[in-house]
C-alpha cells in the first residue's frame, strides 16, 4: 500500500513503476461501467475485455494461466477508492486482494488510497505479507537541489540559454521543507525571474519571497 497527502507525487511513483516493469504488470483503472464490479472481476476485465462478468468468487483458471504465462504477477491500482466508497466494499477490496495473493498465481497487488478504513483494515492483514509506504509529499534540502540542477539543465538544452550557470545566486535561494507539488511552479518562477532580470524592478531578487517574485515577474509579462 502506498499512502500519503495529495500531491505527495504517488501517481508519478505508479506511472514510473508501470513504465519500467510494463511487461510484468496489470493495470487497473477507473472504469465507470464497472463501478460495482469487485476486483476479480475488474482484472478479469482487464485481461480479458470480451468476458462475461458476475462477482466472481475465486481468481478464475484462465487468469491465472495468463499469469503463469506472461509472469504479469503485479496488478497496479492508483487510487483504490475507484473500486468502492462504503464499507463492504472496503472488506470486499480488501478479501479480493488477499484472493490474488494467496491464488495459484502467487499474485501482488500495489495499489495507493487515502480512505482511512482501507488503510487500517490492511495494516490487520496477517494472512501473507504486506508492505505500507507512506510519502510525506515534501522534498528534502537534497532533493531541492538535485531537481532544479537537472531542470535548469534541461530547460537551458532545450532553448539553447545558459541560465544555469548565470542564475546561480538566485538557485541557490534557500529552500526549508517544499510540497511536492510546488517544486515545479516554484523553480519555474525562478527561471523567468531570471530570464527577466534586466526588466525587473529590483536586482536582488534572491531576497524576495516565491510570491512577490512570482508577482513581480507576472507584472512584467502582462505589463
Amino acid at each position: 500500500m502506498v499512502r500519503g497527502p495529495t500531491g505527495a507525487g504517488i501517481t508519478s511513483l505508479l506511472d514510473a513503476f508501470i513504465a519500467n516493469h510494463s511487461t510484468k504488470v496489470i493495470v487497473v483503472r477507473h472504469d465507470i461501467f464497472l463501478s460495482r464490479v469487485n476486483l476479480v472481476d475488474r482484472v478479469q476485465q482487464m485481461v480479458f475485455p470480451t468476458s462475461e462478468f458476475g462477482w466472481l468468487k475465486r481468481v478464475p483458471k484462465s487468469l491465472v494461466e495468463f499469469v503463469k504465462l506472461t509472469g504479469r504477477r503485479t496488478i497496479v491500482i492508483d487510487d483504490a477508492e475507484i473500486i468502492g466508497s462504503d464499507r463492504d466494499s472496503t472488506e470486499d477490496t480488501i478479501n479480493a486482494m488477499l484472493k490474488f495473493s494467496m491464488s495459484a498465481a502467487g499474485m501482488q497487488v500495489i495499489f495507493s488510497t487515502r480512505r482511512v478504513p482501507l488503510q487500517n483494515l490492511f495494516c490487520k492483514i496477517k494472512a501473507v505479507q504486506t508492505a505500507d509506504i507512506s510519502l510525506n509529499g515534501t522534498l528534502t534540502a537534497r532533493n531541492w537541489f538535485d531537481l532544479k540542477d537537472q531542470f535548469c539543465h534541461w530547460v537551458d538544452f532545450r532553448y539553447g540559454l545558459n541560465i544555469r550557470q548565470h542564475g546561480e545566486d538566485l538557485f541557490a535561494t534557500a529552500v526549508g521543507a517544499l510540497e511536492i507539488s510546488l517544486a515545479m511552479p516554484t523553480l519555474e518562477v525562478l527561471y523567468c525571474a531570471e530570464l527577466l532580470r534586466d526588466q525587473l524592478p529590483t536586482t536582488t531578487l534572491g531576497a524576495l519571497a516565491t510570491e512577490d517574485l512570482k508577482w513581480e515577474v507576472q507584472r512584467v509579462l502582462y505589463a
